[in-house]
């Protein structure tokens, strides 16, 4: 196949923060808006910006490593950075599916497309800052990396060990990794010469905050359906009628009839005994698990210099407060200077001993470390603590003979699948072995009766009513390790499909659901006539009737307001604030069990003399952020116009065919 041009929409990279980025070779990219129009409306209209993180580890990588996947003028992406890229965005999507989501689901989802349309984004940006000459120094590479928080230790310094270990497990190498934050560093460097300038006009932020902070205030008729009593009792021919056209309300789940036998090592422990020595071996064996480690609750101070360390070790010990000095001398918030439960381990070589030969409340001497100098304060000390054998000589001794009933229930599993090759029935096996065994009459899918209650002697075995409902009448079964560590063996004596529930056995609940019906209809027509008097000029409080129906006024409300869809309703709180005063809406309430009529009282200006200045910095940042996009957005539809860009379908396929991923 030959190369082909690339003319989709291309999705803008929105590069974050590098400092907090845990050293990314390049951030997902935010999803490119569909129109070419006016800012000014799009942001009106409400659209966010999708972004999208594509950070994992990459797979081996065989076939043509060095072959061009897209190539953008002199610039080019090869199949091995594709193909990381890709794997990255299955490992991140695995985190929130889980990790049966696969390679297959994530190219039948489109996501190969995704991650080549990101290729060509970042190419088209890496070929302008070649030409344009932009380089980031050495110097500012290893500045901003020790900047980096993913890099820093405990006690806030940067720390190569830790570095190493995060690069090593996204994909890098020393090497590499700078090489990638160099081109995420030089395309930072491009966007804001582009984009750094950009300010939001102030009349746009003063319109949006005036719409979000308009408060307005309605007064609320609530009628209750259950209070509307001109409702006829239902007929027959209404029961049935109702019946017929809601038959899924009716539905009764497949019922299975089982037969079953249970290996659970539980089962044999009064059959095993548990020696004295076996007991202490355990013990001995487990002696960390029933050790509790000294510890220190700590709090410290860091600074560069001896003197300064010295002069903060003498106010302390003048009894000046430690996070005032902490903040006078070191720069330290409280959060800083906290360090909380420490082992000696968790300590500087330097400083552990030194620290654990503290007693409560006292503060060390100086004390320097690779990180610099340190004045520890102990606030807490935890002595080290070992449970002695006999206050867990009783969990101990069911422990060992839960390992040897283990080792036992192994054998008689064989003993049982020799059975069942023989032609033993499950009955007679559990009957010469001695098993748990029953039948089930009626159970669905979801371990139910057909009272609806969970079966009380339902096995406990987590896949049990799975491999219960994969087998059909007839199949002999077999015998199954549960991820428990027991053991069963299922079979299937009759199958009840599901099927409607005949009327004579749902009645009552078919009357219910047509009075329910019925109710909210005349519910309905009542709220609508109570409405259309409003509007003729009656009060809404007149139109309350005692002892149904009452008229509330709500507390003021905005458009931000919290809550507002859970007491309204979704239909009707989206038409409050396209009311006019004295305008009247009416709608189904959110409970599903009533009808309001909603007049607005009154509408109230934003006080700009008490501005929200969080909100009002929130909405600024929106504007200026959705400016920038779209600048940005113009600004890639001028790199497509100046350079050529090709994709190679070859190649990709190649790709998957050899990783044995194709769908």
């Amino acid at each position: 196949m030959m190369p082909r041009r690339f003319d989709g929409y291309l999705q803008h990279s929105q590069w974050r923060n590098l400092n907090e980025l845990v050293g990314s070779e390049y951030s997902m990219l935010n999803t490119l808006r569909q129109s070419t129009g006016s800012w000014i409306v799009k942001i009106f209209l409400g659209l966010l910006v999708l972004s999208f993180a594509a950070w994992g580890i990459g797979d081996l990588f065989r076939l043509q490593p060095d072959a061009a996947v897209v190539t953008v003028a002199d610039t080019k992406i090869s199949g091995r950075e594709f193909l990381n890229d890709f794997n990255r965005q299955v490992r991140r999507m695995q985190q929130s599916l889980g990790p049966t989501f696969d390679t297959q689901q994530a190219r039948q989802l489109g996501m190969v497309d995704q991650v080549i349309q990101q290729a060509v984004t970042r190419a088209l940006y890496d070929q302008e800052v070649a030409e344009l000459e932009l380089t980031i120094s050495d110097a500012d590479i290893v500045a901003w990396i020790q900047q980096s928080s993913t890099f820093k230790n405990s006690f806030g310094r940067f720390d190569k060990l830790r570095f190493e270990q995060v690069i090593a497990q996204n994909g890098f190498n020393e090497q590499t990794y700078i090489a990638a934050s160099r081109r995420d560093l030089s395309r930072d460097q491009l966007f804001v010469s582009i984009t750094g300038g950009t300010q939001a006009p102030a009349p746009v932020v003063q319109a949006f905050y005036q719409f979000q902070e308009e408060t307005r205030i309605f007064e609320v008729l609530n009628l209750p359906y259950d209070k509307v009593t001109a409702v006829a009792n239902p007929t027959e021919t209404d029961l049935n009628a109702y019946h017929e056209a809601h038959k899924n309300q009716f539905m009764a789940p497949e019922f299975r009839s089982l037969l079953y036998l249970t290996l659970r090592p539980e089962h044999l422990l009064d059959e095993i005994l548990a020696s004295d020595q076996e007991v202490v071996a355990a013990y001995e064996a487990r002696l960390n698990e029933f050790t509790t480690p000294a510890s220190r609750e700590v709090e410290q101070v860091v600074v560069a210099e001896e003197t300064a360390a010295r002069k903060i070790a003498g106010r302390l010990k003048d009894g000046r407060d430690f996070y005032a000095v902490a903040k006078e001398l070191a720069e330290m918030d409280r959060q800083s200077v906290k360090l909380g439960r420490m082992l000696k381990a968790d300590l500087p070589e330097e400083a552990a001993e030194s620290v654990f030969a503290m007693s409560k409340g006292q503060i060390g001497e100086p004390i320097e470390t690779g990180l610099g100098w340190h004045i520890f304060r102990v606030l807490d000390v935890i002595e080290g603590h070992t449970k002695p054998v006999t206050e867990v000589r009783e969990q101990l001794i069911r422990d060992v003979k839960m390992e040897k009933a283990a080792e036992v229930m192994f054998e008689l599993a064989n003993k049982v699948e020799d059975e069942l090759a023989g032609g033993s029935t499950l009955k007679e096996i559990a009957e010469v072995f001695n098993l748990n065994h029953g039948v089930l009459s009626a159970v669905d899918s979801r371990g139910r009766g057909r009272d609806g209650h969970p079966v009380a002697d339902l096995p406990k075995a987590p896949s049990f009513i799975r491999e219960a409902f994969a087998i059909q009448i007839g199949d002999e079964g077999e015998l199954k390790e549960a991820s428990d560590g027991s053991y069963y063996l299922v079979q299937v004596n009759k199958i009840t499909k599901t099927a409607v529930k005949p009327i004579g056995e749902v009645r009552g609940e078919v009357r219910k659901a047509v009075l329910k019906e019925q109710r909210a209809k005349a519910g309905s027509e009542q709220a609508g006539k109570i409405a259309a008097e409003t509007r003729s000029g009656k009060k809404l409080v007149s139109r309350a009737k005692a002892g149904v129906s009452t008229v509330k006024t709500l507390e003021p409300l905005t458009r931000q307001k919290a809550g507002i869809h859970q007491k309204l309703g979704g239909e009707l709180a989206t038409k409050l604030f396209r009311l006019r005063d004295g305008e009247i809406a009416e709608g189904p309430a959110q409970d599903g069990i009533s009808h309001s009529i909603v007049r607005l009282v009154k509408v109230i200006n934003a006080d700009h003399k008490k501005k929200d200045k969080a909100n009002l910095n929130r909405l600024t940042e929106f504007v200026r952020a959705s400016m920038t996009d779209d600048i940005l957005a113009q600004y890639r539809s001028a790199l497509r116009k100046k350079y050529s860009v090709e994709i190679n379908d070859r190649v990709i396929d190649a790709l998957f065919d050899e990783l044995n991923v194709r769908g």
